[in-house]
Formats: structure tokens, sequence, C-alpha cells
């Protein structure tokens, strides 16, 4: 039920709360913006401008016009967007999540309390939530976050999407995260999507090999097999600005590559399909061999050992 005004009060002055609440959690996300790189940058800068669009302020100054607060008004606002990017499915779907995420931001600025973000800790950690704020995920210390497990997401969401610029094993659509406990030992499996708890000494030995893995250099912006065959990249654009992004510099996104098809490939080098090329498609970066890379997008399982 929506919260009224409170006494003497007036919606003009509500109304100046909220653009004053939406600027300055639109400010305070540009600032994390400035001081992040690639992925994660395109994110903050995205939810930034959810901060302040114009349709949602428009339609939560309505209802405070019609003498709800500022802070029921801009919920119910965000909720009716929320469910219309969900009833759309898809791409449009995962980013409901994102416009709950700058709701939340606004009303803590509203009523003048910290905004949720991530826990802190001193030991490194496997993090397991519902979903992930966008402006959280890319602000996450891989040195400190071992490993992403949602309950919701999907392979679009923007914590699937900087879990793979940072690098992170992530495993989404999983729904019996919400039945881990703070303080459970668990073993993340990105290739069979599984989180295991109370893991055997096999798979601990598993996990400790990933962490001392080799680290695969960055991506140069060559699409290149390691025998040294070029592959085209090709580039999704939208805009003329885009298309002169994509025909120089800086290399496209991990998301905007794809390659030919694997017969395609071995028809032009004569080479067997199945054995040399097992996948009709690949991200094109080098880091698309880790483990952690191909993670499924399907409701992962959660198993549960008892002694």
């Amino acid at each position: 039920m929506a919260r009224r005004c409170a006494q003497g009060v007036s919606p003009e002055e509500e109304t100046q709360r909220l653009a004053e609440a939406s600027k300055a959690v639109a400010t305070g996300l540009k600032e994390r913006a400035a001081l992040a790189t690639g992925d994660a940058q395109a994110v903050l800068k995205a939810t930034a401008l959810m901060a302040s669009d114009r349709g949602l302020i428009k339609s939560a100054t309505k209802l405070v016009a019609g003498g709800t607060c500022a802070e029921s008004a801009i919920w119910e606002a965000a909720d009716a967007v929320a469910t219309q990017l969900t009833a759309l499915g898809g791409y449009m779907a995962e980013r409901a999540g994102d416009v709950l995420d700058v709701r939340a931001r606004i009303v803590a600025e509203l009523r003048g309390v910290p905004a949720p973000g991530i826990p802190d800790s001193d030991q490194p950690f496997i993090l397991a939530a519902v979903d992930l704020a966008p402006a959280d995920t890319a602000t996450l210390d891989p040195a400190k976050v071992l490993a992403l497990v949602t309950s919701d997401g999907g392979p679009q969401s923007h914590t699937a999407i900087i879990a793979r610029s940072l690098g992170l094993p992530a495993i989404v659509a999983a729904p019996d995260t919400t039945e881990l406990a703070d303080g459970d030992y668990v073993f993340v499996d990105g290739i069979d999507g599984l989180v295991i708890t109370d893991p055997s000494a096999a798979e601990e030995h598993l996990a400790a090999t990933y962490a001392n893995r080799e680290v695969l250099p960055d991506f140069t912006g060559t699409g290149e097999l390691s025998d040294g065959y070029r592959v085209p990249l090709l580039s999704n654009v939208g805009s003329g600005e885009d298309a002169q992004l994509a025909a120089g510099l800086p290399a496209p996104r991990a998301w905007d590559c794809c390659a030919p098809s694997s017969a395609s490939w071995a028809r032009k080098r004569n080479r067997p399909t199945k054995s040399r090329f097992p996948h009709t498609a690949l991200f094109l970066r080098p880091s698309a061999a880790r483990k952690w890379w191909f993670a499924p997008w399907m409701p992962a399982p959660i198993s549960r050992r008892h002694s």
C-alpha cells in the first residue's frame, strides 16, 4: 500500500526530494564508472542513465502529485517498469533486476541510509545471492570474491557479463542457492553447473589446481588460433559511432564477437569437423579455454553431502 506524504509536506517538496535523490544516485554511479574499465564501466554508465531516466522519474512524479510520498512513488513506478520488462522476456527481462537495483538505491538515498551492497570480508569467499546489482558486481575484487552463484539471472544479465570480464567462475539460475547458509563450505563447478557443499578431497584438489593455473594473456584484439590461423572477428554495431570503433580500436567486447561455424572452418582448412572443432561457435578470447567460461545457463543443482 502506498504511503502518503507526511502532514505539512507538499507534493512540490516531495518532487524536489525525488529529483535530488535520483541525481545523487546517478552521480555516484558515474563516479564508480570513472574508476572502472571495460565491461564494468559500460554497465555502470548504463545503470547511471537508468537512475535518471525521464520516464521513470516522470511516472514517480505523477504519483507524488497524487499525494504519495517520494519513497513509495519511486517504488511503485520502478515496479511497473520492471514488470513490463519481465513480460518482454529474454534480454529485456534480465534488465528488470537493474531497474529494481536503481529503485533500492534511490529509496536508500531518500531515507539517508547506505545502499545495499556486497558484504565485506577479510578472507576470500564465494558470493551467493538471489541476484547481484550491476553496480556492485562491477566493483567486485577477484582477489576476494572467488566465484558467484545466484538463484536468478541469465547469460545476458550484468552479473554474468561482468563475471566473464573479471574471470570469475559464475553459475546463475541456480534456484537452490537460497538454501545455502553463511559460512557453508562449497565447491563451484562451472563446467557441469554444480554447487557442492562439503566437497571431497578430490574436489578440493581441483579447486587448488584452478587457483594455481597459468593466467592467460589479455585479448589483443586479433582473432587467432593456437597454431597461428587467423579468424575474422565480427562486431555487433548499432550506430555510426559503433561502426567507427569496430573498424579501428578498441577491440570488440566479448559478447559482440562470433566465429564461423566449425564446419566452415573445417572446409577452409580441410580438417575433420568433429575432432578439430567440437563447438559450433565460441567467444573469441584466449580465456575461452578457461574452465569457467563454458558455465551452463541451465538451472544448476546444489548437491549436499551428509556424513
